[in-house]
């Protein structure tokens, strides 16, 4: 099946289920906060390799957590680390850099300066949820995603020492849970553990679940304007 081309200043995009097998629906158009808020909202993330043109990806079945049913996730030993929320999120998104931007390599997992820029704007409208992990008072992993309305869209997972990664989103999930996040959504492999316990739901009912979580968020933007 064919993709969409998307043109610059294109805002929205079409419809999820026309995506191929692999999960591409849509190649180009442009990345700004608003596009991937719009992305997010029309159940579709962006992953591509860095000097390629931007993708867009809608995947069938979608990977999620659900906070209300996440069984206790720590392995005995993770007492080890500590973990802090959005106290240093540029930090974190500079060690996801050091992780995944391999020269060598330049593969989908790697981190921009303009999606860091991107990442550092929704952070100051209250957007993001960094779960940030220490060690002996060094950051060695974390997780961190965009909420609205009731969904998480999980972004980054990271342990530089093991058993990190998974520890920060076992620690996130009462923290969104709290929130009012039903959903996490694990959307590409950089965001996978396999400690884990994740759920598949069809793409269907996930954009229906991002549909709501759009509204619910407009709602909100409204109600903050008056």
């Amino acid at each position: 099946m064919p993709y969409f081309e998307l043109k610059k200043g294109e805002t929205g995009f079409p419809p999820a289920h026309f995506a191929d097998l692999d999960g591409l629906l849509a190649v180009g158009g442009d990345m700004n906060a608003a596009q991937l808020l719009s992305g997010y909202q029309s159940g579709v993330f962006y992953w591509h390799h860095p000097m390629k043109h931007i993708r867009w990806w809608s995947p069938d079945p979608r990977l999620v957590l659900e906070t209300d049913q996440a069984p206790e996730w720590v392995k005995e030993g993770n007492t080890m680390f500590s973990t802090t929320v959005n106290t240093n999120f540029e930090a974190l998104l500079r060690l996801c850099q050091k992780r995944y931007n391999d020269k060598d390599a330049m593969g989908p997992s790697w981190l921009s300066e303009r999606m860091f820029r991107i990442f550092m704007e929704l952070s100051e409208k209250e957007l993001i949820h960094a779960q940030e992990v220490w060690l002996n008072r060094t950051l060695v992993g974390g997780f961190f995603g965009v909420c609205l309305g009731h969904l998480c869209f999980g972004e980054y997972a990271l342990g530089e020492v093991p058993g990190a990664a998974a520890f920060a989103i076992s620690q996130a999930v009462p923290k969104l849970r709290e929130k009012g996040i039903k959903l996490i959504d694990m959307q590409k492999e950089t965001s996978r553990d396999d400690s884990l316990e994740y759920h598949e739901i069809s793409r269907l009912a996930y954009v229906d679940f991002c549909r709501q979580a759009g509204e619910r968020y407009n709602k909100s933007e409204k109600m903050d304007c008056l």
